[in-house]
């Protein structure tokens, strides 16, 4: 059952002008995209800082408003409904941030820091059964009862991000976005928080978006990876058949810049990482968002912007795509 949907999603923020006397301008940051997710399924989304994946997440969560097009939830636009409505969707909608300490607050235990959204959702429980729920989030992501009296200072980064998961899970949700939420982390603990938001999928049936630059770890948890380069979807493919054989010249160069575990063979790589620079939202190309650092590019390439178009199971953007 599909969960959540976008059509034509654009987001977008109000800036200021350059000079004085300037209007503000609107920079664009997503541009037309289309996903859809079903329950117990997890979406990859990858790609450069820079090339609004954060936003694209908080737009899913309508935290948020967008620009154009439509953000589904169940079926429903999410811009449409009342404030009281969409509050009220809160508790299925829940997010994991990249940086787990500082998405803690200092002043207040991690007991109070778990039971503080039911509050919000579940305001007619009393403060016992709190307790209770915050007690059994913590024992879903794997510590003991007595982490309800410590604070985040004493926590290390994997504890405080398993603190965060318990966060998101509290209110029973039905997804999470997961925003970079392993970047922080070393690669060993990186490995058990994938392996236990894994866990909790099978066993609770949570849809997930999973926002990461690793393509190793999207790699492993993902059930479908969405390329992004500069806010527009560049590739979208199930993920056995994307690893296989990626088709958009940005995709390729994202998998050639990923570390080799042996050294003879990364000293013996060719064009390691990306080269030159993500351009400009302020001022994005006319045609081809990759077109400046394409080694395959052509004039067309410069002029025209390809759609995204079908390949089997797979959507690639490129005007010289062989299926």
């Amino acid at each position: 059952m599909t969960l959540l949907q976008t059509r034509n999603l654009d987001v977008g923020y109000r800036i200021a002008g350059s000079g004085l006397l300037s209007r503000p301008r609107h920079l664009a940051i997503v541009h037309n995209v289309n996903l859809s997710l079903a329950a117990g399924r997890t979406l990859g989304i990858v790609g450069e800082s820079g090339c609004g994946k954060s936003t694209l997440g908080r737009a899913l969560l309508r935290l948020i408003a967008p620009t154009a097009g439509q953000v589904l939830w169940d079926g429903a636009d999410m811009a449409a409904m009342s404030a009281q409505t969409l509050r009220r969707r809160r508790s299925d909608l829940q997010i994991i941030f990249q940086d787990p300490v500082a998405a803690l607050d200092p002043r207040m235990t991690l007991g109070r820091i778990l039971s503080r959204p039911l509050v919000t959702f579940e305001p007619g429980l009393s403060r016992a059964n709190r307790a209770a729920r915050a007690a059994e989030a913590l024992h879903q992501v794997g510590l003991s009862a007595d982490f309800a009296a410590r604070y985040p200072h004493e926590l290390s980064g994997g504890q405080a991000q398993r603190i965060g998961i318990a966060r998101a899970l509290i209110g029973k949700p039905r997804l999470i976005v997961c925003d970079e939420p392993v970047s922080a982390l070393d690669v060993s603990i990186q490995a058990q928080v994938v392996n236990l938001l894994m866990d909790l999928q099978d066993s609770m049936g949570l849809a997930l978006v999973f926002i990461s630059h690793n393509l190793s770890v999207v790699r492993h948890i993902s059930h479908e990876v969405m390329v992004m380069c500069l806010g527009r979807v560049v590739e979208h493919a199930p993920r056995d058949a994307f690893y296989a054989r990626p088709l958009h010249p940005y995709s390729r160069a994202l998998m050639q810049a990923v570390p080799e575990p042996d050294p003879a063979r990364e000293r013996s790589r060719a064009g390691q990482s990306l080269p030159g620079e993500l351009p400009s939202a302020l001022n994005p190309p006319a045609g081809c968002v990759f077109a400046s650092r394409c080694p395959g590019v052509q004039p067309r390439c410069r002029t025209e912007r390809p759609e995204l178009r079908s390949f089997g199971t797979r959507h690639a953007a490129c005007h010289f795509i062989e299926a």
